[in-house]
């Protein structure tokens, strides 16, 4: 049964996403679709699902069936999943042929939040996916780019803090945007700003190791830190493998700076014994017997060196 758009129930909806409805009001609720009908959304947020919870849910399928009805739309001839594609995929795995649905007649921003909300809702985004799902939320709502979206956040983000921006947010953007972090209840704009945006400019190594499910937020955003690229792809290797928690990641960093500013020391040690030994041996070579016995153009351009030397040191 389909609902038209400008009638929908977001209530019930969002009612069957979060599992407020029983198993046979779900199915009462909507109808059943043949899987194959079924096509997955590439704007999907969610783009790391792990094979053993994938397992664990086909197998709680076979027993019990599907609790919730997934929501699709209608595109084509056929359905595009909007929100439930762990529960689609569970139920392939797990031999079904068909699955309850609910349809809805929506457009791409309307399935993209619904998407986003569904799984913020379950906590099954990581910080890397709800960052650039909200994002790519944010693109559709203002009919703009990620590089002004950004700009935009960033103008919001000074603006409530009192700062002159360069950036002016017309009144219907800034409406827009609150709305939206309203709607979604999981950030403010200024939380989104500070812990989020920053995720942009991770290298891809920690972006995937977040993905993936290797590595938490947390620990990304200290190995992100690491200044030295080599150090920090050295320390996300170890960070992964050993599963270090997140003060030891932090302890790791200390002793990598302070190894850093060790070697530094060291370094300008050596340097400057270097230095010691060339005044040394340049004072020796200055004598006047020496000095005497050079050709004019070398006199002369001693003459250049020494007086470029004591310019320099009196700066």
């Amino acid at each position: 049964m389909a609902k038209k758009r400008g009638s929908v129930d977001r209530s019930a909806v969002f009612e069957a996403i979060l599992g407020g409805l029983t198993e046979e009001e779900a199915v009462e609720s909507g109808t059943t679709l043949p899987l194959r009908a079924i096509r997955f959304n590439d704007r999907q947020p969610r783009k790391h699902i792990s094979e053993d919870g994938l397992e664990e849910l086909a197998a709680s399928i076979k027993d019990r069936g599907v609790l919730e009805p997934v929501i699709v739309r209608r595109v084509g001839g056929g359905f595009e999943l909007v929100a439930g594609e762990r529960r689609t995929r569970a139920a392939a795995l797990a031999g079904l042929e068909e699955i309850p649905a609910i349809i809805v007649d929506i457009d791409d921003r309307e399935a993209l939040e619904i998407a986003i909300i569904e799984n913020l809702q379950r906590e099954d985004l990581n910080a890397v996916e709800e960052t650039e799902a909200v994002l790519g939320l944010l693109e559709m709502e203002l009919d703009a780019g990620r590089r002004e979206v950004t700009q935009v956040l960033q103008a919001l983000y000074n603006e409530e803090r009192g700062r002159i921006t360069g950036r002016k947010v017309s009144d219907g953007e800034r409406k827009s945007v609150q709305a939206l972090f309203k709607r979604l209840g999981r950030f403010s704009i200024s939380s989104f700003v500070s812990n989020r945006l920053p995720i942009l400019e991770f290298p891809e190594s920690l972006l995937a190791a977040v993905r993936e499910g290797r590595l938490a937020f947390t620990k990304a955003q200290a190995i992100a830190r690491v200044a030295d690229a080599d150090d920090r792809e050295r320390l996300l290797s170890v960070a992964v493998s050993e599963d270090l928690s997140l003060s030891q990641i932090r302890r790791r960093i200390t002793e990598l700076r302070a190894g850093r500013a060790a070697l530094a020391q060291r370094g300008a040690a050596s340097h400057l014994d270097a230095t010691h030994r060339l005044v040394s041996n340049t004072k020796r070579l200055l004598n006047r017997r020496r000095l005497v016995a050079l050709a004019p153009e070398k006199l002369t351009r001693v003459n250049e060196l020494l007086e470029a030397l004591r310019a320099e040191l009196e700066e």
